[in-house]
């Protein structure tokens, strides 16, 4: 009778361990993942630049403040105000993948006055990805707006459909760039 019992107490002995062992180890797994870093993009082997350039007629730069934001190399967005007729950025770019583009900011200047009987609202961009020396982008330039002759009535609303209009290219590892309208800034 006590090899019986000694053999109930040992096999009740396993189970309670085996239990308790199990429990302690439900949940502990998640642990590892929280704690490990989230992956950065590593640096490219490539020579990768964005180039942008953006023209304004001579009224839109009189009568409007323009600002133009981008991407620079780290990924931080800068913003510059438009002061010419030409604005043009380079950026070297760090990392791939990544996304970089260019956004207009377009608001009429507080208190001005529309004296003249039209205005040339003309506004284009051109932009381009280069990899290792080599244009990957399409370097056609893309009107923002262009209206020749508009009149004051309607100079506000032409220009405010237009503030915020954004041009860029997703860049992937390999440095191959596809055109979008998706970066936010």
């Amino acid at each position: 009778m006590f090899i019986i019992m000694m053999k109930k107490f040992f096999h009740m002995s396993v189970l309670v361990l085996m239990t308790a062992l199990s429990l302690a180890s439900c949940g502990g797994g998640d642990d590892k993942q929280k704690d490990e870093p989230t992956p950065t993009p590593t640096p490219t082997s490539k020579t990768v630049t964005y180039e942008a350039t953006a023209n304004f007629s001579q009224d839109v730069i009189d009568i409007c403040d323009v600002t133009m934001s981008y991407k620079d190399g780290d990924g931080k967005t800068v913003t510059e105000a438009v002061k010419s007729t030409t604005w043009s950025k380079t950026v070297s770019v760090k990392n791939l993948p990544t996304t970089v583009g260019v956004k207009f900011g377009i608001k009429m200047k507080s208190g001005v006055n529309l004296t003249k009987e039209k205005y040339d609202l003309i506004m284009t961009v051109v932009h381009d990805v280069i990899v290792d020396g080599k244009s990957k982008g399409n370097t056609s330039p893309k009107v923002v707006i262009q209206g020749y002759g508009a009149r004051p009535a309607n100079v506000a609303s032409i220009l405010s459909s237009k503030d915020g209009t954004i041009f860029g290219y997703d860049i992937s590892s390999s440095g191959a760039a596809v055109e979008t309208k998706n970066v936010s800034f």
